[in-house]
């Protein structure tokens, strides 16, 4: 009952995920505490399920459109860097305070989506430099060493209003850096012994068979579908940082 509780739930996630952005944690997360296990072994499954998953994700939103591949590879190398950087600078920061923070950023990045209903929907002017928007995925790979939801949300926001991409592309595009920070993530917890079999098998089976399915419907029902899920749950994920729920 439980292998089957967990594929449900990942599938669930990152369904939801896969067409928003808001990231999979926030449900998967508390399911696995509350299925016992510790919470080094959650985010590490968390990260397994997403190197599953992303590449998926990131083919079908992508498949037959022009990529930027020089500032991906400038992201995913920055995005690295910085994920180091976080595992050694997040002991002393106050995580409670750092995601009401984070939660108000989130909430921010939702009303600007929300005020601004053509953001993203079609291809415009970059503001940013190539180099610039590489570098901005440094503190973006911080983040995602030690909490990551919500990511999602702000480098789609950096790629469709700094370098003037569609929102649905952008989130292929995060979907294909993110693939590489999972990997480093994997790599860290599996090392430190956080490696579960019995909630990495079907959560990553239930979470790449959802992510497929979403980012099929994402690519499919276009701009203004994955635009309404970006605000419902980054709206969702906001308040629940902001508010500390």
């Amino acid at each position: 009952m439980r292998f089957f509780t967990i594929l449900s739930v990942a599938f669930l996630a990152s369904l939801l995920s896969s067409m928003s952005g808001a990231g999979s944690a926030m449900l998967t997360t508390p399911v696995w505490l509350a299925l016992g296990f510790p919470l080094p072994v959650a985010i590490a499954s968390n990260q397994l399920n997403g190197a599953a998953w992303t590449p998926l994700a990131a083919r079908n939103y992508l498949k037959g459109r022009p990529v930027d591949w020089a500032l991906l590879r400038v992201m995913v190398v920055c995005g690295l860097a910085g994920a180091w950087v976080g595992t050694i600078i997040v002991r002393g920061i106050d995580a409670a305070l750092l995601q009401r923070v984070i939660g108000s950023i989130i909430l921010l990045l939702v009303a600007v989506v929300a005020c601004n209903p053509a953001l993203g929907r079609s291809e415009g002017e970059p503001l940013l430099s190539r180099g610039v928007t590489g570098l901005l995925a440094f503190p973006l790979g911080v983040y995602e060493s030690f909490f990551g939801s919500g990511n999602g949300l702000f480098t789609s926001m950096l790629l469709a209003k700094g370098r003037g991409q569609t929102l649905v592309a952008s989130l292929g595009c995060y979907y294909t850096i993110a693939f590489f920070w999972n990997c480093f993530a994997v790599a860290v917890y599996s090392a430190a012994g956080f490696a579960d079999a019995r909630l990495m098998l079907p959560s990553t089976i239930g979470s790449v068979f959802g992510a497929y399915l979403g980012s099929r419907l994402g690519r499919h029902k276009g701009h203004d579908w994955v635009r309404g899920l970006f605000v419902l749950l980054g709206g969702v994920l906001g308040l629940k940082l902001a508010l500390g729920w």
